[in-house]
């Protein structure tokens, strides 16, 4: 019908054909040449973008650990191998036998000489001497050049490793008003870059450091796990359609910083940030960024929010002096830890530079004695025995035995702490004067079966749950004789507690029977400051006594600071109920002394533990005291008011 409009479109359509062939010929077959030069003269590169940590605080706000920013100045490998050459005359015969140095006359400052500006500016700009400059450079090159002969002769053939093509670091923490100056003047620093760096810093020093923890750079194998668990996450990313972690961001690199221990290793994954990407087209002889095509801005990491209170902390410091031990101050009802205070501690900021000097010291400062010192409770767990006889009705409140200094069963003495006896005693001064007669007699009729099924009742001898890594469990036995029993009923013997152990214990005393989970994290924010996690406990449980036997637990260690072995230590004004605890260690004037309390009695706010180890003295000479003082730090309106 139309046939003049079929012949036109025919006609279009083919000269069309007929151009791009010719177009598409000129450009693969006439101009080769000039685009594959181009191409060989460009190339896209990636680069990863630094991550910042989050930052660790006190429950009040109080900066704990956080990442600032810090500058490296690093220097183009071909800078540094041909700066090295030139200033050395030292060069290495993969380069020496090329053919281009064979057939030329010039040295290799004629050939190289601008790349050897680098060294002669940045020395001036950052006043360091040209030979300090070239001896870092000396080591990048000696080590580059080790790392790809020994690749080079694994794979048998001419490699080009990695290290060849990026910047090496000549220079760290460059001061801000000199890395505007580089990057402001670009042109008049080839071959240099600033990376930007980040570096942990603990305002507080030594405050907390068992409980912060410190970070450490990534093993071989280490990293191959993170990896592993990267890829697992960018699968499961892309499996709900989510292609940003893949394509934008990146997961741990070799050499990164992880948390080693405690806050900093228990919440790796919430304070890790995610690296960014920048994505350049770069010229390929000289390496120089030509423009940036896309870049995509590192996510920082949460920040943590603490339980702990610095200024109760720095108190419970304070209080230890020289004493190696610990002091630990919980809330009884939720289990919030407001000190764990340990001795000797180190300097987090310094943790790197005396770390050999630290790991071999007798004294055991990275210890966490809270969590992982395992000890003979001592008179302390006197407590959960009475409770044990008390709940199987092995005896009452009214049953009394006699004490007159020690005790015979069978071939065996078992002597109590005071030489003459306390003569005719029940329970509730039993626990008050800490006879050990009295429990004595109890053993033989508990055995050991009962003394293991209350302790673990009361958590003895397993992990508390609380939110630090390499928690230690303690030891538990089961008395396999009646002897061990008797040892085992005044805390002595196999039995071995962590400072954790007892203070949760103690707790669950005061708060009428629910052992609660310790634990330091109070809440994750992210960069916005929302609160994105709380604490939920999982090891949380009730403990099922009649409650009569706790109202008498309570009053027992009432008596201990009203008229027992707390009296006169300045501890009643505060309301204190606790027990003190001396545990021998078989060698003469060598003891462990304990006090465990909560207060006031009548509405505990506090529960709180002393511990100080290798000491002459008994807990009710050495404890009690630090005790006062750290109570009249928790409630000064008291200590004001008397």
């Amino acid at each position: 019908m139309y046939p003049n409009r079929f012949k036109i479109l025919f006609i279009f359509f083919s000269l069309l054909f007929i151009g791009i062939v010719i177009r598409l010929f000129q450009l693969q077959v006439i101009e080769c040449d000039k685009y594959r030069g181009i191409s060989n003269n460009r190339r896209i590169t990636t680069s990863l973008l630094e991550t910042i940590r989050g930052s660790i605080f006190d429950r009040n706000g109080r900066m704990l650990a956080v990442d600032r920013h810090t500058f490296d100045v690093s220097v183009h490998y071909n800078y540094l191998l041909y700066c090295y050459f030139t200033h050395t005359d030292t060069m290495p015969p993969r380069i020496a036998d090329l053919k281009v140095h064979k057939n030329t006359q010039k040295t290799c400052k004629e050939c190289h000489g601008n790349q050897d500006i680098w060294l002669e500016r940045l020395s001036k700009l950052l006043e360091i001497p040209q030979a300090k400059l070239l001896d870092n450079a000396e080591q990048i090159v000696k080590r580059v050049e080790r790392l790809k002969q020994s690749v080079e002769q694994r794979s048998g053939r001419k490699i080009r490793i990695k290290e060849e093509v990026d910047h090496h670091p000549v220079v760290s923490d460059v001061a801000w008003e000199k890395v505007i100056q580089i990057e402001t003047q670009q042109d008049n620093f080839p071959g240099i870059r600033i990376v930007p760096k980040s570096k942990r810093i603990y305002p507080e020093q030594e405050l907390a450091s068992h409980i912060i923890g410190h970070t450490g750079k990534l093993t071989e194998d280490e990293w191959k796990k993170y990896s592993n668990d990267w890829n697992n996450y960018v699968l499961t990313s892309h499996t709900t359609n989510n292609e940003t972690a893949s394509t934008l961001y990146d997961g741990y690199m070799k050499n990164d910083l992880v948390g080693r221990t405690g806050v900093e290793a228990q919440y790796e994954k919430e304070l890790r940030g995610m690296r960014g990407k920048r994505f350049e087209e770069i010229t390929c002889k000289g390496s120089q960024i030509e423009k940036t095509i896309l870049e995509r801005p590192s996510i920082s990491g949460n920040d943590i929010y603490l339980t702990i209170d610095s200024q109760i902390q720095a108190h419970a410091e304070s209080l230890l002096g020289t004493y190696s031990g610990s002091i630990i101050v919980i809330d009884p009802w939720t289990g919030e830890i407001l000190a764990m205070a340990n001795n000797p501690r180190f300097n987090l900021n310094m943790f790197n530079k005396n770390f050999s000097e630290l790991i071999s010291h007798p004294s055991k400062p990275f210890l966490n004695r809270a969590i992982q010192g395992t000890l003979p409770p001592g008179s302390v767990f006197k407590i959960i025995t009475a409770i044990a006889a008390l709940d199987t009705d092995q005896i009452d409140t009214q049953t009394a035995f006699k004490c007159q200094g020690s005790v015979h069963y069978k071939n065996t003495i078992l002597r109590c702490w005071l030489n003459y006896g306390h003569g005719s005693i029940s329970i509730k001064d039993a626990i008050a004067y800490s006879c050990n007669v009295f429990f004595f007699e109890i053993a033989k009729a508990l055995q050991g079966k009962h003394l293991y099924a209350y302790a673990k009742l009361f958590g003895i001898g397993e992990k508390t749950g609380v939110d630090l890594p390499y928690e230690k469990r303690g030891s538990m036995p089961r008395a396999a004789t009646t002897v061990s029993a008797m040892n085992i009923a005044i805390g002595q013997g196999t039995l071995l507690t962590t400072p954790l152990q007892l203070i949760r214990a103690f707790a669950a005393i005061a708060n009428g029977g629910t052992l609660v989970q310790p634990h330091v994290l109070l809440k994750v924010t992210n960069s916005e400051g929302k609160t994105v996690q709380v604490f939920k406990p999982e090891n949380e449980r009730k403990i099922s006594l009649q409650p009569s036997i706790l109202t008498m637990m309570q009053t027992s260690l009432q008596g201990v600071v009203t008229y027992g072995t707390g009296k006169g230590k300045g501890l009643d004004v505060y309301k204190v109920a606790g027990k003190t605890g001396t545990a021998e260690t078989g060698h003469k004037n060598d003891n462990h002394a304990w006090f465990v309390g909560y207060a006031p009695y009548d509405n505990p706010r506090y529960c709180f533990l002393i511990l100080i180890e290798h000491t002459p003295k008994h807990a009710s000479e050495i404890t009690c005291p630090l005790a006062e003082k750290l109570l009249s730090h928790l409630f000064p309106e008291i200590t004001q008011a008397s």
